[in-house]
């Protein structure tokens, strides 16, 4: 038989600890986007409330809002609970019903319980009678107990006049809520790297503003379209927020660069245009940073002293680079657990221009010297021509409160 699940039981993390005005506001955010994830999966709900360090939603598909919630940033773990009252003989009763519905036989069990609030019985109370309980009725499932490493545990919250039984959990994406933090402008490709960079700094509550450069006629002409499909994936996580992405046009300030700059440099010219157009459009988006994708030494121009000299080129605004210290593999297995992995694999070549001895070690003077020779009103140019992406727009239809 299916569990009598009538609610959902939300866990949040670092929110908790937080001060009570930023909790609070931390809350309602995180409420409101939940509310929406159930929205646009056509998930009914009656309410979304917050309990005491807990968010419990209440619905007719609770392992289904389990597993919609479990992705909204904030949420550290979902669990489909059943709900009962607070009364010790009714807690019994509805775990021995969850226990029957869900555990396996010939394996080992333990009972977790958490107690909140002024009650006459104990959490090891809790712990001993519902576990004597599951023993004595269901012996035909021959368990037996293992506090250590238990093959399947009941758990049991009783919260003031409620009690929440539950067997599953859901991992969650965890992080801060969407809106918590201010705009970003995330630079990405069609690689592995920037996509997860992106991913790292939205986890942390910011609202990304995506932008790709096109490198045409230098690149594969698809390169833009899965671009857009990377992105794509991304603001599925997002919640609340509107979501844009600008493509904007690089083959022009690459001519110049390939015109009047060192062949050894043109990387360096190349990322150093990316950060003045993606400062543009920070400011044309209020933004308060900008978001790379760099992995320290991955690439030439990676080095160091080259991204020294890339970051010279914008003042206006902090470059914020969330993998510099991961390694490769990192980047993999978090892509592949975010959704991106599949599209970085198939991904066409997008620059054709990469020097085969490129400069690792960048002098500023030559780099300046190299760019007083290039146009770079070609730039104004570029954003003017950016064509922009409504890539996730919140639903119009309001839900109770």
């Amino acid at each position: 038989m299916s569990p009598d699940y009538s609610a959902v039981l939300l866990r949040f993390g670092e929110i908790a600890i937080k001060s009570d005005q930023t909790r609070r506001r931390m809350t309602r955010l995180l409420i409101s986007h939940v509310r929406e994830a159930l929205d646009m999966e056509d998930v009914p709900y009656d309410r979304v409330v917050d309990d005491y360090g807990r968010i419990f939603s209440y619905t007719e598909r609770p392992v289904a809002a389990a597993r919609v919630a479990s992705r909204v940033f904030g949420v550290v773990s979902t669990s489909p609970v059943v709900v009962s009252t607070a009364a010790l003989d009714e807690v019994l009763d509805a775990g021995v019903a969850l226990a029957r519905d869900t555990f396996e036989r010939d394996r080992s069990f333990a009972v977790g319980a958490r107690r909140t609030g002024s009650h006459d019985f104990t959490s090891q109370d809790i712990r001993e009678r519902l576990g004597a309980c599951v023993l004595a009725d269901l012996s035909d499932y021959n368990l037996h107990v293992n506090l250590d490493s238990p093959d399947q545990t009941l758990y049991v919250e009783v919260r003031r006049d409620r009690a929440y039984l539950f067997t599953e959990t859901f991992e969650g994406v965890g992080g801060m809520p969407t809106g918590s933090q201010g705009k970003v402008v995330c630079t990405v490709s069609t690689g592995l790297d920037s996509p997860i960079a992106a991913y790292k700094v939205m986890r942390r509550g910011c609202i990304p503003v995506f932008v790709f450069f096109d490198n045409s006629p230098h690149a594969d002409s698809a390169c833009s379209a899965l671009a857009v499909e990377q992105a794509r994936r991304l603001a599925e996580y997002v919640y609340g927020y509107p979501v844009k992405m600008y493509i904007v046009p690089h083959g022009p300030d690459l001519d110049e660069a390939l015109r009047h700059g060192p062949p050894r440099l043109v990387c360096v010219f190349c990322k150093r245009n990316m950060l003045r157009l993606a400062q543009r459009i920070a400011h044309m988006e209020h933004a308060d940073a900008i978001v790379t994708g760099e992995i320290i030494g991955e690439q030439a121009s990676q080095t160091t002293a080259n991204l020294r000299v890339i970051d010279s080129a914008v003042t206006d605004f902090p470059v914020l680079r969330p993998c510099a210290g991961d390694d490769k593999v990192d980047i993999e297995r978090m892509a592949m657990r975010v959704g991106t992995y599949e599209f970085a694999t198939g991904a066409p070549q997008c620059c054709t221009l990469a020097p085969k001895f490129p400069a690792v070690k960048a002098r500023m003077d030559a780099v300046l010297a190299a760019e007083t020779d290039m146009d770079l009103s070609v730039l104004d140019e570029e954003i003017r021509q950016a064509r922009v992406v409504m890539l996730r727009s919140p639903p119009q239809r309001q839900r109770p409160q």
